[in-house]
């Protein structure tokens, strides 16, 4: 397992909205999830691209899981590098 996280000033509402409107990723980089995010990056990049546009919607489920962490972040809880706030993502995000 990675480094943990702790940044008990981090706020969700900031994390979300910056999932939804900078590629899905840029709320992850806030937090310190920098693997997760270029990995998000390139998932939002990819599909949406792919079906021309449609797949950017992934941006909605990063900014739902970035608020999830952000959370338990924001309660003084540690989070892992690339945990997820959604259990479904974990096929997507391992350590």
């Amino acid at each position: 397992m990675g480094q943990m996280i702790t940044k008990p000033d981090t706020n969700p509402i900031i994390i979300a909205v910056l999932n939804l409107f900078f590629f899905g990723a840029a709320g992850y980089f806030l937090m310190g999830q920098q693997k997760k995010a270029i990995i998000a990056a390139v998932i939002w990049l990819v599909v949406g691209t792919l079906t021309c546009g449609f797949g950017y919607l992934t941006a909605w489920l990063f900014a739902y899981d970035g608020y999830l962490v952000a959370q338990k972040l924001q309660s003084g809880q540690a989070v892992g590098e690339n945990e997820n706030g959604l259990d479904f993502l974990n096929a997507i995000f391992k350590d």
